[in-house]
């Protein structure tokens, strides 16, 4: 967490394996804490943008690491990949989040 943001900014994960993000995150989520979530290769993540912040693990250990942020505070989670769309609504019922996030990532 930077030192501008508190405990209680919401944090927007963005499941990432493949497909290379191409939007600016910051401006598609304002005044979040964003975390891009990849099982793949950090420097793949995007194109053409910079994501605000990159964390590379095996996708067996993403709940975990989901469950380590959400005690820090509210978390959603998030993706553009049609691959992932069933492991994002896995991931969000763990957190006890709805299946479908409020706001489509548009990735």
């Amino acid at each position: 967490m930077s030192t501008t943001e508190s405990p209680d900014t919401p944090h927007v994960v963005v499941l990432h394996s493949q497909q290379p993000i191409t939007v600016d995150l910051a401006e598609l989520h304002p005044g979040r804490r964003i975390t891009v979530l990849t099982d793949g290769v950090p420097d793949a993540v995007s194109e053409g943008t910079e994501p605000p912040d990159v964390v590379s693990m095996p996708r067996q250990e993403w709940a975990d690491q989901l469950a380590r942020w959400a005690r820090g505070g509210e978390v959603d989670v998030v993706t553009g990949e049609a691959g992932l769309q069933g492991e994002c609504a896995e991931l969000r019922a763990g957190l006890g989040t709805a299946p479908n996030p409020a706001a489509p990532a548009d990735l």
